[in-house]
């Protein structure tokens, strides 16, 4: 056989070799589908929710007064200190009164003077009125003169009665004038308040050409709170019961207190619209006790506030946790199973304010909302998981739904999931 015979038979061998071996082969398996991701999900809680309007707005004082020198002189004394809380009638300022005591004293002569002379014009009446009486008794034996005379004297005496009444009366006028500005040196707290710092000190010339300002007192047991509701609150607010009341009902809180923990009225709302806003604007009245050293009180004129106003009655609404709540161009919207446990996109009308909010300090003792253990506590996640806030859902959700709560990030509309139903557990109450 020829070298060449013998590498063609080789070459036929090695193909009929290679596909037997490619024909035997078992086929390869097709590749299986993933599992569907597990999620967690709940079923609403129906709670009792009330609605509330919520408004910016800031803290100002019912009544404040501006303590003024209103008779000039010399500021000779000061009386509080800076800062304190004052009674009404606590004295704050002497001005040095010796120059109104002169005037009590020169309108009290002039009121003497003035007595003594209505005194002496009776008694020159009196011997008038006989002059008269004794002229006409004697007849025609007395001239038309004399007469004359006598009824002359009568008159001026009479005349001179009436100048003494006047200049006693203007002497009284004159010590109740002189008086008052001598009350005026001995300056006393008009209102109970806290007394702001003096702005004249002790020494210096006050009221020389106009009322001098010396301090103001700021009421501060209640405090009035302004806020502007937009219209079509004003609309919905006129529209409710609550209107009907003589008060309604506000909650406030100030700088960073978290809550609304202070609670006051409506007393008063403006009487129109103000067109270039939208707005009207509202005051309510508050109360400001004192603090736990019973000195310093809680509240300060002039602090922002945040104030919320109940919106009609509570209603019986469905609660989730906020971590289930997502938002696009659409609005709000949560992810609810199907009757074959796919993902479906549903869109939700939530009430303005959180619900429930779980406080920030670690040592309180407040029970909160959580997410329950499951049917298989052997499950790597099965623990009791904690619930940071809760909404309460307007529209759009049923108490039956089931809301995803955990795994948002592994699911999808559309897409099959494997459920983990778990119980939404509400706080117990407090004893």
């Amino acid at each position: 056989m020829t070298p060449f015979r013998t590498v063609r038979r080789a070459m036929a061998i090695l193909a009929i070799f290679v596909g037997c071996t490619a024909g035997c082969r078992p086929p390869a398996e097709a590749p299986k589908a993933p599992p569907p991701p597990s999620v967690t999900v709940s079923r609403p809680v129906i709670q009792s929710v009330q609605g509330y309007l919520e408004y910016n707005g800031y803290l100002d004082a019912i009544e404040t007064v501006q303590v003024r020198a209103r008779v000039k002189g010399y500021l000779e004394k000061v009386h509080f200190v800076d800062g304190v809380d004052v009674t009404k009638g606590t004295p704050l300022y002497t001005i040095d009164p010796r120059e109104y005591k002169a005037m009590v004293a020169k309108a009290e002569a002039d009121i003497e003077r003035a007595r003594a002379d209505h005194a002496n014009a009776k008694a020159q009446e009196k011997l008038a009125e006989a002059e008269v009486k004794r002229q006409k008794a004697l007849g025609t034996a007395a001239s038309a003169a004399e007469v004359d005379k006598a009824e002359a004297l009568l008159a001026v005496a009479q005349a001179q009665i009436k100048t003494a009444l006047a200049n006693e009366r203007a002497g009284e006028s004159a010590k109740r004038t002189a008086e008052l500005e001598l009350e005026y040196t001995d300056i006393k707290a008009p209102i109970d308040g806290r007394i702001n710092r003096t702005l004249i000190t002790q020494g210096n010339l006050v009221g020389q050409n106009e009322t001098t300002l010396l301090t103001t007192i700021v009421r501060m047991d209640k405090l009035y709170v302004y806020f502007d509701a937009a219209e079509r609150d004003l609309v919905d607010f006129l529209q409710s019961k609550a209107a009907d009341r003589a008060a309604v009902r506000m909650e406030v809180a100030v700088t960073n207190e978290r809550g609304f923990p202070h609670i006051g009225k409506i007393d008063f709302r403006e009487n129109r619209v103000d067109t270039g806003t939208g707005t009207v604007r509202i005051r309510g009245e508050l109360e400001n006790p004192l603090g736990p050293d019973g000195k310093n009180r809680e509240l300060y004129p002039g602090l922002y506030a945040k104030i919320r106003v109940p919106n009609g009655p509570a209603r019986d609404l469905p609660v989730i946790p906020e971590v289930a709540l997502m938002t696009d161009q659409e609005g709000r919207y949560v992810y609810v199973l199907t009757e074959k446990d796919t993902i479906r996109k549903q869109t939700v009308d939530v009430v303005r304010q959180t619900f429930w909010r779980k406080p920030k300090s670690t040592d309180t003792a407040e029970p909160g909302w959580k997410i329950g253990a499951g049917a298989n506590p052997k499950a790597p996640d099965a623990a009791e998981l904690p619930v940071q806030s809760m909404v309460a859902i307007q529209s759009g959700l049923s108490p039956t739904d089931r809301v995803v709560v955990n795994g948002l990030q592994k699911a999808f509309p559309g897409q099959p999931v494997a459920p983990d139903l778990r119980e939404l557990i509400a706080p117990s109450p407090k004893k």
